[in-house]
C-alpha cells in the first residue's frame, strides 16, 4: 500500500486540504500538507549544503522531486531513487528527467552501480535503514555509489533536542531497552488507508559520526543546522 504516493498524487492532481498523518508507535502523530514535498526552494537547513553540490548528483528517496527539481534548474546533472511508485509517478510527471523506483536498501540495484560525485540524502532520509546497523547499510551502499572523493551531503532530525516529556518517554524505553533514542516504529495514514508500521532510524550527531566512519566516509562536518535538524558532510575515502 503506498500511502505516501497517494497523498503526492492527489496533491499533484490539485486536492487540497489533505492531511497526511505520520503516527508513531506510541500514537504521537504529525500531521502535515503534502504540498511540504512540492515546495520550490530548497528547506533553510538544506541551502549551504547545496551550494556544495556538483554533478553527477544522486537524490535518496527523492519524493515529489523537490530536490531534483531545483537541481536541474541550476543545471546540474542529477538523478532520483524512490521506493514509492506514486512519488515517481509525480516526480517525473513535474518533469524530472531521471528517476528510478528501487529500494536504495538493495545493494545489487543497478544504479548504485553507477558513480555519483555528489549524494543528497535529505529529509531525514538517512532513516530508511530502519536501525543503526541498517543506516550502516545505507552508507556502505552509497559509499559503492559514490566516485573517490565525492560527497555525501545529509540533513537530520536531532531527536535528542528536545524537551517535550513524551519523546523524553520514548527515548527513555528505548535506552532501557538496549536501542538508540532515535529507533522507531511509525506508520502512514492517509484518508481512511492505513499503512503497515515500519522501522526508522533517526542517528543523533554523534552517531552519524560513528557510522561514518565505519562506512567508508571521512567526516568533514556535523553540526546544527537550525531548529532541530543537523547537516552533515561527508566525503567518500578511497
Amino acid at each position: 500500500m503506498d500511502i505516501f504516493g497517494s497523498a503526492l498524487c492527489d496533491r499533484q492532481a490539485g486536492h487540497i486540504g489533505r492531511m497526511l498523518t505520520i503516527r508513531r508507535d506510541d500514537d504521537h502523530v504529525d500531521r502535515h500538507d503534502p504540498a511540504l514535498y512540492f515546495m520550490p526552494d530548497p528547506f533553510a537547513h538544506e541551502a549551504a549544503l547545496l551550494e556544495m553540490v556538483e554533478g553527477p548528483v544522486l537524490d535518496v528517496g527523492c519524493g515529489a522531486g523537490r530536490t531534483l527539481l531545483w537541481l536541474q534548474q541550476q543545471g546540474v546533472e542529477a538523478a532520483g531513487i524512490d521506493l514509492s511508485p506514486g512519488a515517481v509517478e509525480v516526480a517525473r510527471a513535474r518533469g524530472c528527467q531521471n528517476v528510478t523506483l528501487g529500494d536504495v536498501m538493495d545493494a545489487g540495484l543497478p544504479l548504485l552501480r553507477a558513480r555519483f560525485k555528489t549524494i543528497v540524502v535529505f529529509g531525514n532520509n538517512i532513516g530508511i535503514g530502519g536501525t543503526q546497523e541498517g543506516a550502516k547499510a545505507l552508507l556502505r551502499h552509497l559509499a559503492q555509489a559514490t566516485e573517490p572523493g565525492g560527497t555525501l551531503l545529509v540533513t537530520g532530525l536531532d531527536i535528542a533536542n528536545t524537551d517535550q516529556p513524551h519523546h523524553l518517554a520514548y527515548h527513555q524505553r528505548n535506552l532501557n531497552a538496549g536501542r538508540p533514542r532515535g529507533e522507531i516504529s511509525m506508520r502512514f495514514e492517509y484518508e481512511g488507508s492505513v499503512g503497515d508500521w515500519i522501522p526508522w532510524f533517526h542517528p543523533e550527531p554523534h552517531e552519524m559520526e560513528h557510522m561514518a566512519t565505519a562506512s567508508g566516509w571521512a567526516v568533514d562536518k556535523i553540526s546544527p543546522a537550525g531548529g532541530p535538524f543537523f547537516a552533515a558532510v561527508l566525503r567518500k575515502t578511497g
